[in-house]
């Protein structure tokens, strides 16, 4: 009982912190906003987290489950490449609906002190969808490949081997949620990729380079709050003009472009 109480605690002190995070940015919310929006004491919230900065990072990372687990759920119930379409639906509806992760935006594209030596020694090759990260790895990720360093093997910038370009290289500056989604992103191209989904220009950076800097612009499009049916019509928009780019001749009316069916509870 007394467990459950406190997660719900938390729970509301996340979910009030990311509120005042997504209107007023990381230095306007104070402690004392939030601990009112979230109807306790300043003295509760504080036995739930030691500082502002750790209660932003609560909000990012809730806000990077909720991401890879809806993907995750919707790469396992269909192909790779469909996943990837619905991902976008999920993205948009989410900017609509969820100040979590409106939030998990604005703090990535803030240079506020949570994120602070929180960053986290690059990986040798990025999680799969579903697979948890912290928030200093989501965030310290971007940067571990900048302008002019070298890929592994010490074969220049962007590239691991002879031929072959690292699109993580590629999109080295993207930043905090943004870095996460474009992870997201990649991993569910990689998956098309490897599903036979593309076509067959395997050694390029194209297909990476179109959707990622199209999944990264759809939080800036929709930023300005439009109707959920715009939405929708938005995002079935860019894919018809995509799928034709990416997958085979006479294959793009396999996949459904339109939002997917939400399913029973």
């Amino acid at each position: 009982m007394v467990q459950e109480r406190s997660e719900r605690t938390r729970g509301r002190l996340v979910e009030a912190g990311a509120g005042l995070f997504d209107r007023h940015g990381y230095t306007g919310a104070t402690l004392g906003e939030i601990a009112a929006a979230a109807g306790v004491t300043k003295g509760a919230l504080y036995f739930h987290f030691a500082s502002k900065e750790e209660l932003a990072r609560a909000v990012f990372e809730q806000a990077e489950r909720s991401l890879r687990s809806a993907c995750g759920d919707q790469r396992a119930a269909s192909s790779p490449l469909q996943g990837l379409i619905d991902a976008g639906y999920w993205l948009v509806e989410a900017l609509g609906a969820d100040p979590v992760v409106r939030a998990a935006f604005r703090l990535g594209r803030e240079d506020g002190g949570w994120r602070a030596g929180r960053e986290a020694p690059p990986r040798e090759a990025g999680p799969a969808v579903g697979e948890a990260k912290t928030v200093g790895a989501a965030v310290g990720e971007a940067n571990t490949l900048g302008p002019g360093s070298v890929g592994p093997g010490g074969v220049g910038p962007g590239l691991v081997g002879p031929g072959t370009a690292d699109p993580q290289a590629v999109f080295a500056g993207l930043r905090g949620f943004h870095s996460v989604w474009a992870g997201v992103v990649r991993d569910l191209l990689a998956g098309a990729r490897r599903a036979g989904e593309l076509r067959d220009r395997s050694a390029g950076l194209g297909p990476e380079v179109l959707v990622v800097t199209a999944a990264c612009g759809l939080e800036v499009v929709f930023a300005d709050g439009c109707p959920a049916e715009e939405r929708a019509r938005r995002v079935g928009a860019l894919w018809e003009w995509l799928l034709p780019c990416l997958v085979p001749p006479g294959t793009a009316g396999s996949y459904r472009t339109r939002p997917p069916t939400p399913q029973p509870a």
